[in-house]
């Protein structure tokens, strides 16, 4: 082979095999393991069993919401309930109640709530 052969086609070698590594380096595998819900392992036993809502409605407009009496069975003493008011999928406030074991929490709104701004109610329980 001549010299200026080998001088060509050093550098198109180069550049095929740049670009193998660099095609091979530009997708990398990733690989995430997912279960669904309450699939687990582990069981986390609560011994929050029920919740009952009462609200409180504004004493000026009966249609707005101004606060509501929250009572937990098998209140465990410690934890944070939060008591969530959705429109759809809208988040339109939520409170927080930190549990004392009394088992019955009055939660006042600050500013009355208008029953159209929400339809939807979570009571979710964060234990310690």
């Amino acid at each position: 082979m001549r010299r200026s052969t080998k001088k060509k086609i050093m550098p198109l070698a180069l550049a095929l095999v740049l670009a193998i590594i660099g095609a091979a380096l530009a997708v990398p595998t990733i690989n995430v393991s997912v279960q669904e819900l309450g699939q687990g392992s582990k069981v986390i036993a609560s011994s929050v069993s029920a919740v009952d809502v009462k609200w409180t409605m504004d004493s000026s407009n009966p249609d707005y919401v101004a606060g509501a009496t929250v009572t937990v069975t098998g209140d465990p003493g410690s934890g944070t309930l939060y008591l969530k008011l959705y429109d759809g999928n809208t988040l339109v406030n939520y409170y927080t109640i930190n549990l004392d074991g009394s088992g019955t929490y009055n939660v006042n709104f600050g500013n009355s709530v208008s029953l159209d701004s929400f339809d939807t109610v979570y009571v979710v329980y964060q234990g310690q």
